[in-house]
């Protein structure tokens, strides 16, 4: 592999300085070198999952007008709260969309429905469970009139002006309907990060290609598309490319003029010898920040900057590429539309089973399996092909957590 025993002493004397950064340190680096992308007025309708640039304000209260939480008949005021039976003589019908134009006079009643519009002068709705209609009249007994009044004043919810959604939110189905509902039609959200993504190694083929003995399908293209879009930037696959250091030179010069926010690769960070990422990356202008993390995956990784496009390489394996998105690349995206949020949250889990590792040299982060059941959480790994929803921390220096035990997680984003 080694031409001679200089070369490796070298390339060993290299690989043994690189500076180790923390997950913790790495982020607030990564944080300094993000800036928030400009906001953009969409239509509602088209604001799901967009994170919000400003605060989005009530346009309409809400209710919107004093409304009958009832089905029964609005009344006006009435001092005589005492047990005696009171008549009420019913002059209209309020169903839901409809007004009544005249105020409500003393010992008079309008049915109504619930969401009604409650009248001028009406202040009590008197259930239909709890009354009787007669001859025309509503009938009750007085001492009824002292309990609840079911009516939900105008604003009483949300007055006009009131802020219903804070900058910095990422846009659910519920927020858009209650957004609706205050009378908002477009919301400016961040501009979606632009995101070119490229899978280096010679052995990669796309999937609309036949497979050779010794190839294998690019699987990091589909994850780093997906990964991508869920956290908010618009995807652009740039391909495959195979090692060759001319050719990733000449695609990062080429990744200059784009003007991406954010530039990915997997593969070929390593100190192997067709780990060409880095000295194609630098020679092409690009600025390193640093190339390897104390953990695991992390161990090869390149963050750096060129030309103002934030450079993530990663290494291989798509578990590495999916965890080291998740807790980096993901993340800065966020941040870059002024997500809140944005870094994993790290909780407590009751180990369900014993799990040990091989070596306890630095942080590793395991997928697993968190669940929570009468405030307690518990977590375990992942099994083989199973969806994970968190990260389970395995500390340096510990080799054995017994079941039982508590440990650190993060959770995954969403």
């Amino acid at each position: 592999m080694f031409s001679s025993l200089n070369e490796y002493l070298t390339l060993s004397l290299i690989t043994n300085h690189r500076k180790m950064y923390t997950l913790q340190k790495a982020q607030q680096i990564i944080s300094s070198n993000i800036k928030r992308l400009p906001g953009e007025s969409v239509d509602l309708k088209d604001g799901l999952n967009r994170i919000v640039f400003s605060d989005i304000t009530a346009i309409v209260p809400q209710p919107p007008f004093d409304e009958s939480m009832r089905d029964g008949y609005v009344i006006p005021e009435s001092d005589e709260h005492d047990k005696a039976t009171k008549r009420f003589e019913i002059v209209g019908e309020i169903p839901a969309g409809k007004t009544y134009a005249d105020r409500l006079h003393p010992g008079t009643a309008c049915r109504i429905m619930t969401g009604g519009c409650v009248p001028r002068g009406g202040v009590h709705v008197v259930p239909f469970e709890k009354c009787a209609e007669q001859n025309g009249e509503m009938v009750v007994a007085g001492h009824l009139l002292e309990s609840a009044r079911y009516i939900r004043k105008k604003g009483s919810e949300i007055a006009l002006g009131d802020r219903v959604v804070q900058s910095g939110v990422a846009l659910q189905p519920m927020h858009l309907a209650l957004l609706s509902s205050c009378g908002v039609r477009s919301v400016d959200v961040s501009t979606r990060p632009s995101f070119g993504f490229l899978c280096t190694g010679s052995e990669l083929r796309s999937l609309s290609s036949e497979l050779e003995k010794g190839q294998k399908y690019s699987s990091n293209s589909v994850l780093l598309e997906g990964l991508s879009t869920s956290f908010g930037a618009c995807p652009e696959d740039l391909g495959v490319i195979e090692d060759n250091k001319s050719d990733l030179l000449d695609f990062f010069l080429k990744a200059k003029g784009r003007g991406l926010d954010f530039l990915v690769t997997t593969g070929g960070v390593g100190p192997g010898k067709y780990d060409l990422v880095r000295d194609a990356f630098v020679e092409a202008g690009g600025q390193v920040v640093f190339t390897a993390l104390d953990m695991r995956p992390g161990k090869s990784v390149l963050f750096g900057i060129l030309e103002g496009t934030l450079f993530f390489g990663l290494p291989g394996p798509s578990f590495a590429v999916q965890t080291l998105f998740n807790v980096l690349v993901g993340p800065a995206i966020l941040a870059m539309q002024g997500g809140k949020g944005r870094w994993p949250q790290k909780v407590k889990g009751c180990m369900q089973h014993q799990i040990t590792t091989k070596r306890s040299d630095v942080l590793r982060l395991k997928d697993g399996v968190l669940t929570s059941d009468r405030g307690s959480c518990s977590v375990r790994v992942a099994a083989r092909c199973e969806i994970s929803n968190c990260y389970i921390l395995l500390q340096s220096g510990e080799i054995c957590y017994p079941k039982g035990a508590l440990v650190d997680v993060y959770l995954l984003a969403g």
